[in-house]
């Protein structure tokens, strides 16, 4: 394959294995034959499709314009804490952890109506409170446009239709 620049590519599969020990998940891939160094690889994260991509491309020993490059993906286990994930370079092999989600990270599950309303009595809540004042926000934005609407209509017609 040619690329940009008149270099020539040599596509290859490392070896690489995931271990699964809940909660962590460790990736490793060997790049120890081919000699890629940490600038030569990328390790990124698709949160919106919850994959890990493992690329990288570096230079053929003793060739000027042979390139080898790789590109793995990998889906990211549930319950992965993201913003965790580390990944090292070591002899020439990524370590990737996927640690999992301790359990106090895990947001705390949302307050019903009902247990907001045997909790708090007759008050309202602080989230009640604010929506209603959003609301009545909304209101007031959407009177006032009524209100400049109608106006203009008025010098519309009063300037349109002249005695």
């Amino acid at each position: 394959m040619d690329g940009a620049g008149g270099r020539s590519y040599e596509d290859f599969k490392p070896p690489h294995k995931m271990v699964r020990e809940p909660p962590t998940h460790t990736l490793t891939i060997d790049l120890s034959a081919k000699g890629y160094k940490k600038e030569h690889i990328k390790v990124q994260l698709v949160r919106s499709r919850r994959r890990l991509v493992v690329s990288g491309e570096c230079p053929v020993a003793g060739e000027t314009n042979r390139w080898s490059r790789f590109r793995l993906q990998f889906p990211v286990p549930d319950g992965c804490d993201l913003k965790a994930i580390q990944a090292r370079l070591h002899d020439g092999v990524i370590r990737v952890t996927l640690p999992g989600v301790k359990p106090q990270q895990q947001p705390p599950p949302a307050k019903t109506a009902a247990a907001a309303a045997v909790v708090g009595g007759d008050q309202r809540g602080g989230g009640e409170r604010c929506q209603f004042l959003r609301e009545r926000g909304k209101l007031a934005t959407t009177l006032l446009g009524v209100v400049l609407v109608l106006f203009s209509f008025v010098i519309y017609i009063r300037y349109s239709v002249k005695p």
